[in-house]
């Protein structure tokens, strides 16, 4: 396995985990519900934390993984999105997704497609 394809993973779970903990506390310790429903509730919580941050790693491994396969810089990414050029932001060769983490799929999106044309023509 490739290190971005299990880097999701690793930090989905770390996430998962220590949202569990919070949660477990935050609903046993300063609500004072019952453990059985402290434990319930903060696994639910821990598995929809789980969800959302495997897929907000994973679309910016995705992401930098596009960039880095065709070469594209910051103005070639603006343009394609219709994004601002300082949103993409290349500091050492290495791309940093500092535009909102909500505008990420319009972004992977936009990438999916330019790579599915890419591969095309070849």
């Amino acid at each position: 396995m490739k290190k971005s394809n299990i880097f999701p993973i690793i930090y989905a779970i770390i996430s998962a985990i220590l949202t569990f903990i919070a949660v477990f506390f935050i609903l046993f310790n300063t609500f004072h519900i019952n453990l059985s429903f402290t434990i319930f509730g903060a696994a639910l919580i821990a598995v929809i934390s789980y969800v959302y941050s495997y897929f907000r790693a994973h679309a910016s491994a995705e992401i930098k993984r596009i960039v880095y396969q065709y070469g594209l810089n910051d103005a070639e990414l603006a343009k394609m999105t219709g994004l601002k050029k300082s949103d993409f932001p290349i500091y050492q060769d290495k791309l940093q997704l500092i535009l909102p983490k909500r505008m990420w799929p319009r972004v992977l999106h936009v990438l999916q497609e330019y790579e599915q044309k890419q591969q095309s023509k070849e």
